[in-house]
């Protein structure tokens, strides 16, 4: 029995050796045949490896409502008013900016996208239409790919008193310290801190009250793009009143949907939802505390791109270009 499964597997062994050689030599031959000699090279390439965010995301939203090859968008409406992704199916979901920074960092063959203010050095930043994100071409309008990031209350719930002052603090200019440490852009425009068409909401000035208002625990929900910013402002809170941060809040976060879904259902007047894209709801109150570009990056070591056109980024999320070098054609 032994000898039999043994000689079986020596015959399998053969029979794949076999197969791969034929396949090879055949590779080969069509190379001299149809193509040219100069694309031989290209013929073992990998596919690109799309990285994306999860629906729901607003890291996503952002991406896909500006990517665009002039007719469709990666995120649109139909006919029906339903939302419909044009991104190719193959495309690798990540729940979290971190997940999209370490999957694109280790594979040489892939593209994503992030938070501007969560680059680091393990990646490599792309231009798109031959800009680079940075404060100055975000505020400009000239780097297409940005969006706001929003702090959420559940609008007509009162809140907490120590819930009502935190919002006084993220309202103020005091906030801009935690946007500068997150590599954000601070918004001091009253006009670009509400949507547009809405009431200006300017800038407060923060009071320190006595001691830290009572009220229990802040809950904090949201956007995981907004890590950087909400951990500083939480930090510099805590520090006015001279307690810990993690005395004061519960943070959590998992995506901007989930931020808007818990603002939607406090019921107690201590919840803070975080999105990093527009929110216009009738039952949620907001404001725009800072806007953000989102980076598109590659793995350090891809040397084949650094200048996409928003055709070209279509082109690839949506599956129609699946190798680097199609791009040059």
């Amino acid at each position: 029995g032994k000898m039999k499964k043994k000689a079986k597997g020596v015959c399998e062994n053969m029979k794949n050796g076999i197969k791969k050689i034929v396949s090879a030599a055949l590779a080969g031959l069509m190379c001299l045949g149809g193509a040219a000699l100069a694309s031989c090279g290209n013929s073992n390439e990998k596919n690109i490896t799309v990285v994306v965010r999860e629906q729901g995301s607003g890291t996503r939203e952002a991406f896909d409502k500006v990517v665009t090859d002039g007719t469709h968008f990666l995120e649109e409406k139909n006919s029906a008013g339903k939302k419909v992704y044009n991104t190719a199916s193959t495309a690798v979901q990540q729940t979290k900016t971190g997940t999209v920074l370490s999957a694109v960092a280790a594979d040489k063959n892939a593209i994503g996208y992030i938070s501007l203010g969560s680059v680091n050095d393990t990646i490599r930043v792309l231009k798109v239409n031959g800009v680079a994100p940075s404060e100055d071409t975000v505020l400009s309008g000239a780097y297409k790919i940005q969006r706001p990031f929003v702090v959420m209350t559940h609008k007509g719930q009162r809140l907490t008193p120590v819930t009502a002052d935190f919002m006084s603090y993220l309202k103020s200019a005091a906030a801009k310290n935690a946007a500068d440490a997150a590599g954000c852009i601070y918004l001091s425009d009253p006009a670009k801190r509400a949507n547009a068409g809405a009431e200006a909401i300017p800038v407060v000035s923060f009071e320190k009250q006595a001691s830290l208002p009572e009220g229990g625990k802040i809950v904090v929900r949201g956007s995981t793009s907004m890590e950087k910013f909400i951990n500083a402002a939480a930090k510099a809170y805590a520090a006015v009143y001279g307690v810990k941060p993690e005395d004061v809040f519960d943070i959590q976060l998992e995506g901007s949907s989930v931020g808007r879904k818990a603002a939607e259902n406090d019921t107690v007047g201590n919840v803070i939802g975080l999105s990093s894209a527009a929110v216009k709801q009738d039952n949620i109150d907001s404001f725009n505390v800072c806007l953000d570009a989102v980076a598109v990056i590659v793995c350090k070591e891809n040397t084949a791109v650094s200048d996409l056109t928003l055709e070209q980024l279509y082109a690839i999320f949506s599956g129609k270009i699946t190798k680097f070098s199609e791009l040059s054609k």
